[in-house]
Protein backbone atom coordinates (compact mmCIF):
# COMPACT_ATOMS: atom_id res chain seq x y z
CA UNK A 1 0.00 0.00 0.00
CA UNK A 2 2.83 2.41 0.82
CA UNK A 3 4.48 1.69 -2.55
CA UNK A 4 1.20 2.31 -4.39
CA UNK A 5 0.61 5.55 -2.52
CA UNK A 6 4.20 6.65 -3.22
CA UNK A 7 3.78 5.91 -6.93
CA UNK A 8 0.57 7.98 -7.00
CA UNK A 9 1.97 10.98 -5.10
CA UNK A 10 5.37 11.11 -6.85
CA UNK A 11 4.10 12.36 -10.26
CA UNK A 12 2.01 15.11 -8.61
CA UNK A 13 4.85 16.33 -6.41
CA UNK A 14 6.79 17.37 -9.50
CA UNK A 15 3.96 19.81 -10.33
CA UNK A 16 3.99 21.53 -6.94
CA UNK A 17 6.10 24.71 -6.67
CA UNK A 18 7.03 26.70 -3.62
CA UNK A 19 5.45 30.14 -3.38
CA UNK A 20 7.92 32.87 -4.20
CA UNK A 21 7.67 36.51 -3.28
CA UNK A 22 8.24 38.04 -6.70
CA UNK A 23 8.07 41.79 -7.11
CA UNK A 24 6.60 43.28 -10.25
CA UNK A 25 8.85 44.66 -12.98
CA UNK A 26 6.38 47.50 -13.65
CA UNK A 27 5.45 50.49 -11.48
CA UNK A 28 2.69 52.89 -12.56
CA UNK A 29 2.95 56.32 -10.89
CA UNK A 30 1.05 59.61 -10.63
CA UNK A 31 3.11 62.76 -10.09
CA UNK A 32 0.73 64.70 -7.83
CA UNK A 33 3.02 67.71 -7.33
CA UNK A 34 2.78 68.58 -11.04
CA UNK A 35 -0.95 69.29 -10.61
CA UNK A 36 -0.06 72.48 -8.69
CA UNK A 37 3.18 73.46 -10.48
CA UNK A 38 3.35 77.27 -10.21
CA UNK A 39 6.91 77.52 -11.60
CA UNK A 40 6.15 76.36 -15.16
CA UNK A 41 2.58 75.12 -15.74
CA UNK A 42 0.36 72.51 -14.06
CA UNK A 43 -0.07 69.10 -15.71
CA UNK A 44 -1.64 65.75 -14.95
CA UNK A 45 1.52 63.64 -15.12
CA UNK A 46 1.59 59.83 -15.24
CA UNK A 47 4.67 57.64 -15.51
CA UNK A 48 5.59 54.00 -15.86
CA UNK A 49 8.83 52.49 -14.61
CA UNK A 50 10.13 49.20 -15.99
CA UNK A 51 12.89 47.33 -14.19
CA UNK A 52 15.39 45.99 -16.73
CA UNK A 53 17.42 44.05 -14.16
CA UNK A 54 18.00 44.13 -10.39
CA UNK A 55 19.63 47.57 -10.30
CA UNK A 56 18.64 49.37 -13.55
CA UNK A 57 15.26 50.68 -14.70
CA UNK A 58 13.74 52.97 -17.33
CA UNK A 59 11.07 55.52 -16.38
CA UNK A 60 8.85 57.17 -19.04
CA UNK A 61 6.57 60.05 -18.03
CA UNK A 62 3.92 62.07 -19.87
CA UNK A 63 1.89 65.01 -18.62
CA UNK A 64 -0.91 67.07 -20.19
CA UNK A 65 -1.96 70.57 -19.11
CA UNK A 66 -5.58 70.58 -17.94
CA UNK A 67 -5.90 74.17 -16.68
CA UNK A 68 -4.03 77.45 -16.19
CA UNK A 69 -3.72 79.66 -13.11
CA UNK A 70 -3.83 82.82 -15.25
CA UNK A 71 -7.16 83.69 -16.97
CA UNK A 72 -6.77 86.88 -19.03
CA UNK A 73 -9.64 89.00 -20.42
CA UNK A 74 -8.55 88.64 -24.06
CA UNK A 75 -7.55 85.18 -25.20
CA UNK A 76 -5.05 85.09 -28.05
CA UNK A 77 -3.78 81.55 -27.48
CA UNK A 78 -5.71 78.99 -25.48
CA UNK A 79 -3.61 77.55 -22.64
CA UNK A 80 -2.36 74.08 -23.51
CA UNK A 81 0.82 72.11 -23.16
CA UNK A 82 2.51 68.83 -22.38
CA UNK A 83 5.66 67.48 -20.72
CA UNK A 84 7.57 64.27 -21.48
CA UNK A 85 10.50 62.69 -19.65
CA UNK A 86 12.57 59.59 -20.31
CA UNK A 87 14.90 58.55 -17.50
CA UNK A 88 17.39 55.75 -16.94
CA UNK A 89 17.92 54.91 -13.26
CA UNK A 90 20.62 53.02 -11.39
CA UNK A 91 19.72 51.88 -7.87
CA UNK A 92 23.13 52.50 -6.35
CA UNK A 93 23.12 50.19 -3.31
CA UNK A 94 21.63 47.30 -5.29
CA UNK A 95 24.38 47.79 -7.87
CA UNK A 96 27.19 47.93 -5.29
CA UNK A 97 25.97 45.09 -3.06
CA UNK A 98 24.29 42.98 -5.79
CA UNK A 99 21.22 42.57 -3.57
CA UNK A 100 18.34 40.67 -5.07
CA UNK A 101 15.46 41.83 -2.90
CA UNK A 102 14.05 45.33 -2.61
CA UNK A 103 14.02 47.30 0.60
CA UNK A 104 11.42 49.84 1.69
CA UNK A 105 13.76 52.67 0.69
CA UNK A 106 16.07 52.63 -2.34
CA UNK A 107 18.44 55.44 -3.41
CA UNK A 108 18.83 56.01 -7.16
CA UNK A 109 20.80 58.17 -9.60
CA UNK A 110 19.28 58.81 -13.00
CA UNK A 111 19.78 60.62 -16.27
CA UNK A 112 16.56 62.28 -17.45
CA UNK A 113 15.93 63.61 -20.95
CA UNK A 114 12.94 65.96 -21.19
CA UNK A 115 10.84 67.94 -23.66
CA UNK A 116 8.14 70.51 -22.80
CA UNK A 117 5.78 72.49 -24.97
CA UNK A 118 3.31 75.13 -23.81
CA UNK A 119 1.30 78.06 -25.14
CA UNK A 120 -0.79 80.65 -23.31
CA UNK A 121 -2.04 84.23 -23.32
CA UNK A 122 -0.15 86.69 -21.14
CA UNK A 123 -0.70 90.33 -20.26
CA UNK A 124 1.56 93.26 -19.54
CA UNK A 125 0.48 96.42 -17.73
CA UNK A 126 2.32 99.69 -18.28
CA UNK A 127 1.95 103.46 -18.06
CA UNK A 128 3.64 106.30 -19.95
CA UNK A 129 6.66 107.96 -18.31
CA UNK A 130 5.07 111.40 -18.32
CA UNK A 131 1.65 110.31 -16.91
CA UNK A 132 1.53 107.59 -14.22
CA UNK A 133 -2.25 107.90 -13.85
CA UNK A 134 -2.91 106.18 -17.20
CA UNK A 135 -2.70 102.39 -17.21
CA UNK A 136 -2.56 100.29 -20.38
CA UNK A 137 -2.75 96.54 -20.73
CA UNK A 138 -1.32 94.59 -23.67
CA UNK A 139 -2.27 90.98 -24.35
CA UNK A 140 -0.01 88.67 -26.31
CA UNK A 141 0.37 84.97 -26.89
CA UNK A 142 3.47 83.05 -25.87
CA UNK A 143 4.64 79.72 -27.34
CA UNK A 144 7.39 78.01 -25.35
CA UNK A 145 9.44 74.88 -25.89
CA UNK A 146 12.13 73.50 -23.60
CA UNK A 147 14.40 70.50 -23.97
CA UNK A 148 17.39 69.26 -22.07
CA UNK A 149 18.70 66.76 -19.58
CA UNK A 150 18.90 66.46 -15.81
CA UNK A 151 20.97 64.29 -13.49
CA UNK A 152 18.49 63.09 -10.87
CA UNK A 153 19.14 62.00 -7.29
CA UNK A 154 16.20 60.42 -5.51
CA UNK A 155 14.90 57.92 -3.05
CA UNK A 156 12.09 55.50 -3.83
CA UNK A 157 10.23 54.89 -0.55
CA UNK A 158 7.65 52.11 -0.40
CA UNK A 159 4.89 53.16 1.99
CA UNK A 160 2.75 50.10 1.20
CA UNK A 161 2.43 47.56 -1.61
CA UNK A 162 0.45 50.11 -3.66
CA UNK A 163 1.96 53.48 -2.64
CA UNK A 164 5.49 54.68 -3.41
CA UNK A 165 6.88 58.12 -2.61
CA UNK A 166 9.78 59.49 -4.64
CA UNK A 167 11.43 62.62 -3.26
CA UNK A 168 14.08 63.75 -5.73
CA UNK A 169 16.36 66.60 -6.74
CA UNK A 170 18.13 67.26 -9.99
CA UNK A 171 20.71 69.40 -11.71
CA UNK A 172 20.79 69.87 -15.45
CA UNK A 173 20.79 71.95 -18.61
CA UNK A 174 17.77 73.31 -20.48
CA UNK A 175 17.45 75.01 -23.88
CA UNK A 176 14.36 77.23 -24.11
CA UNK A 177 12.76 78.77 -27.17
CA UNK A 178 10.09 81.46 -26.63
CA UNK A 179 7.95 82.98 -29.40
CA UNK A 180 5.58 85.86 -28.72
CA UNK A 181 2.48 86.16 -30.90
CA UNK A 182 0.79 89.55 -31.25
CA UNK A 183 -2.64 90.30 -32.69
Amino acid sequence: MKKLLTLLILPFSALIFAQESKESNWILKLNATQLVDVVSYPTLQISAERKINLYFSVNAEFGYQLYDFNTPDNIILKSKGFKTNLEGRVYVFKFINSKTESKRSEFYVGLQLFYRENESTNSLEYSPKDDDSKQYTDYFGTKRTAKGFTIMFGNQISVSKKIILEPYAGLGIMHRKINNVDV
